[in-house]
């Protein structure tokens, strides 16, 4: 009788936990727990007069001071020395004449100072404007126009940057002064010496300038007019404009991210978080480094990936978490198996982009229990979560139960034209099209009238791209909701699924890519090129292409091409691949068909006697793309 009793009493658990992964119930109450807690931190702040991201930085600084806050390059800062460091940053800012409101550009790469410097601006009510550190010429001097920057502060590396774009930037007249920060790892390890700095109108600022400004904390009362809309920082994002804009990310939306975060991935004082990841990209920045703020979790701060070294710096620092993207992820895994590849405390691994046939074998090779994947971007008024322990759901980038959707139907999926991606309308109704389960179409998230957390706050100067990432009268007349760019699928157990980007802009190397930008530099060497993005075996996202038509590719330098696109473009925007086509198609309106060629790809069959080149790792010209090195890449023999 007992052990009948037993048997039943496993079967009804069985049963249970079978129908809570069916229905996602357990996944549903788990993500409603998490942003009711963090609901209730902003609500708490906000009454206290605290709404400033800042805040979040100051309660963990002021619990635990002596608790390590930031590991970089071996050095160890805690929250207390963090504290005092911002302290006198802010104290500097002030003192050059900076005012609540005003603008600064942060160029640099990752380091401790990088997040000191962010705080210290938030700590005065300054906004700083994350820029880009891979970018040159143009797109560099536009994203300091854009930003309205008075100062702009760099690392002495990036110095010669900014001096080919200086005068460009004068011109805008928001500039009061460059200032070239120091954080003193490059003195002690490399040139025993102060930067000599050689840019107009720069000031040096390294640790001795540093040690010299006042630990007073700044006046709280620079924070208490900040409001939930108000903006707290600028990242930007590539766009169909050609140039990147600048999403205004408000102190309520990303406050609320910076606690939802910790609260559905179970971050506390005892994790210790690694991220390579660049801090100018808001996943590093909001996702985790904001994270911290609220969680009191350790960041170790790796300058760049490494795929050789990121296990052995996991291991090195103690890691319990790491941050990816879907590239890391492959990367990790192209690297040869070692005895080591499961000796570490990574309970968790957390990121956006990792992809559905990767994923198993990362988390079976390395032995990493839980994936948190999350789909977001930085101007996005929501996110979709997927919290994963499983083969069940694996790949999947979010997930709503029945509940969920039933109970908060803010994110829908709509038909697209598969020609023009236009978004489908019922002819009689005008309406959208809501998808079926499994169908792919636009991913929306609906604006929701008085709640900072779900507003849409646009971009920087930019109304027209502003506009366009609103969509109205969608299921109802009068409603809004924001537009994603992206082709989600929703299946029958609330799972989504990633498909593809709509329009111009295209992934790679976890960059977006404006095919404007790259045809307006390809165009500065010939006269018409149709950029798109196309899909390269066992690579993530899409790599540049340019269709080039057969007149102009006649007199077409290949090594000239080449140079110059390694020059004009960074490095992730460089296109890999050309085809001649015999002309280049066009809409009435003169826009380039882009459709057709991206769905074949580099794939010779499908692109008939068209000749195709590529741009070979370490090469400095283009030449002819062979079916056998197309071969090679689907084997995983070449990398791109």
């Amino acid at each position: 009788m007992a052990s009948s009793a037993v048997l039943k009493a496993a079967s009804g658990l069985a049963a249970v936990a079978y129908l809570d992964a069916k229905w996602g119930l357990g996944n549903d109450l788990h993500l409603a727990r998490a942003n009711a807690k963090s609901n209730l931190n902003f609500r708490l702040r906000s009454w206290r007069g605290k709404a400033s991201m800042y805040s979040l930085f100051e309660d963990t600084a002021a619990r635990s001071p002596n608790d390590v806050a930031y590991v970089y390059e071996g050095r160890q800062t805690t929250w207390g020395q963090a504290q005092t460091e911002v302290h006198r940053i802010a104290n500097y800012l002030l003192s050059s004449g900076l005012n609540p409101g005003d603008r600064i550009a942060l160029f640099m790469g990752n380091c401790t100072a990088y997040v000191l410097l962010w705080l210290a601006a938030l700590s005065i009510n300054v906004v700083p404007a994350f820029i880009n550190n891979g970018l040159r010429g143009p797109a560099l001097a536009h994203c300091v126009k854009v930003s309205r920057a008075r100062l702009v502060i760099y690392e002495p590396q990036l110095e010669s940057a900014l001096s080919e774009v200086d005068a460009d930037l004068r011109s805008a007249g928001h500039l009061k002064k460059y200032v070239c920060f120091d954080d003193g790892v490059a003195i002690d390890e490399k040139t025993a010496a102060p930067h000599a700095v050689q840019l107009k109108d720069s000031e040096y600022f390294g640790p001795q300038q540093l040690a010299a400004q006042s630990t007073k904390a700044p006046n709280p009362k620079l924070r208490e007019a900040i409001g939930p809309s108000d903006i707290s920082t600028l990242i930007f994002t590539s766009g169909t404009t050609g140039l990147p804009k600048a999403a205004l990310c408000s102190h309520g939306r990303i406050g609320g991210a910076c606690a939802m975060w910790p609260n559905v991935n179970g971050f506390n004082k005892n994790d210790r978080i690694y991220t390579p990841m660049p801090l100018y990209h808001s996943s590093a920045a909001f996702l985790c480094i904001g994270a911290s703020w609220y969680s009191g979790s350790t960041v170790i701060i790796g300058r760049k990936f490494s795929a050789s070294r990121y296990w052995q710096e996991v291991r090195k620092y103690d890691a319990t978490v790491v941050q990816y993207i879907g590239e890391i992820a492959r990367y990790l895994l192209a690297v040869p198996p070692h005895p080591d590849d499961k000796n570490h405390r990574v309970r968790m691994a957390y990121g956006n982009g990792m992809r559905p046939d990767v994923w198993q074998k990362f988390r079976e090779r390395f032995g990493v229990r839980d994936i948190s994947e999350f789909y977001a971007s930085s101007e996005g008024n929501g996110a979709l979560l997927n919290y994963n322990s499983g083969p069940f759901g694996a790949g999947a980038i979010g997930r709503f139960g029945n509940a969920a959707r039933t109970f908060r139907p803010d994110f829908k999926i709509v038909q697209v034209d598969a020609i023009t991606e236009d978004i489908a309308r019922d002819p009689k109704t005008g309406l959208c099209i809501p998808c079926g389960p499994g169908e792919s179409g636009e991913f929306l998230m609906r604006i929701a009238t008085g709640d900072p957390k779900s507003a849409f706050l646009g971009y920087a100067d930019n109304p027209e791209a502003t506009k366009k990432k609103i969509l109205t009268d969608v299921f109802a007349k009068g409603d809004a909701f924001f537009r994603s760019g992206d082709l989600l699928s929703l299946d029958k157990d609330g799972y989504y699924w990633f498909g593809d980007r709509i329009g111009d802009t295209f992934r790679w190397r976890s960059e977006n890519v404006s095919t404007a930008e790259v045809a307006t530099a390809l165009g500065e060497v010939i006269d018409e090129a149709n950029v798109y993005g196309v899909l390269v075996p066992n690579h993530d996202g899409r790599a540049g292409c340019a269709a080039v038509p057969k007149n102009i590719a006649a007199t077409m330098d290949l090594a000239k091409l080449a140079q110059h696109a390694k020059k004009r473009l960074p490095k992730y925007a460089v296109p890999l691949f050309i085809r001649v086509v015999p002309s280049t198609e066009s809409t009435g309106t003169v826009k380039q068909l882009k459709v057709a060629l991206r769905n074949e790809g580099i794939e010779h069959e499908k692109c008939g006697s068209d000749p195709l080149y590529w741009l070979p790792p370490s090469a400095d010209a283009y030449v002819p793309f062979k079916k056998s090195d197309f071969e090679a890449i689907a084997a995983g023999k070449i990398k791109l």
